[in-house]
């Protein structure tokens, strides 16, 4: 139970979560790792963690990232998708995600997130 005198910072996680197709996974995993990660965190992007399914829908890849605010998101988003690196990313990467989706997150009042 968290202390009630403990001041609680309110964080914002990004949940990104897409599909690949599995013949796709391992040559994405390299390329993101090598080529993307790097620019995301240049922009300041904290991963919380980036996850593949075991049990599940095969070629799922969950990322997590916490900002300290909705406009520390919203700034760092803006600046990530105005990267012309980005661009060129997508177009290497695009092809290989078959859906993809977004979800802005606050943790709940009774548990300390990371």
């Amino acid at each position: 139970m968290p202390n009630a005198n403990r001041e609680i910072r309110e964080m914002i996680y990004l949940q990104v979560t897409f599909y690949l197709e599995a013949q796709d996974v391992q040559r994405f995993e390299t390329f993101y790792a090598e080529e993307f990660l790097p620019v995301i965190l240049e922009h300041g992007f904290v991963a919380v963690g980036i996850f593949k399914t075991l049990v599940g829908r095969a070629g799922e890849v969950t990322e997590i990232w916490k900002f300290e605010s909705l406009s520390d998101y919203e700034s760092k988003w803006r600046a990530l998708m105005a990267d012309p690196r980005v661009k060129t990313i997508f177009e290497t990467t695009g092809p290989m995600v078959k859906e993809e989706s977004f979800k802005l997150m606050e943790s709940v009042s009774f548990v300390e997130a990371p």
